[in-house]
């Protein structure tokens, strides 16, 4: 498929870009700012919606040079298989001396129990 047919499948190219944005485990923030565009065009991108095709693109141009990939790779992107894979998130913003309060710790806690409890039934 050329660049240029790319606008008329916008529907499709959104697909494709979720679909890749999510297998590389950015977030729409994170993806936007690292392709150099607004989170609102990105949106517009990835549900289809844009309208301008001038701005379409311009903007997918940017982000297949992030992903280096060429339009056939896109267009032929298939979903990774998804694995049971246990994946840790944490912050670092908190102060190197930050400690919770009792109340912090017990509403934590609880949390926990609610995720243990939610493994057990789902």
């Amino acid at each position: 498929m050329k660049f240029d047919e790319m606008f008329e499948q916008r529907s499709l190219v959104a697909s494709k870009l979720k679909d890749c944005i999510r297998d590389l485990g950015y977030t729409k923030v994170s993806f936007a700012a690292k392709a150099d565009i607004s989170r609102p065009t990105l949106d517009k991108l990835l549900s289809g919606s844009i309208d301008n095709k001038s701005s379409f693109d311009r903007h997918l141009q940017k982000i297949l040079k992030l992903l280096d990939m060429t339009v056939e790779e896109l267009m032929l992107y298939h979903l990774a298989p998804t694995k049971n894979v246990t994946a840790t998130v944490f912050s670092q913003n908190a102060p190197i001396d930050h400690e919770m309060s009792d109340t912090a710790k017990k509403q934590y806690n609880l949390l926990l129990d609610v995720i243990d409890l939610c493994a057990i039934y789902y």
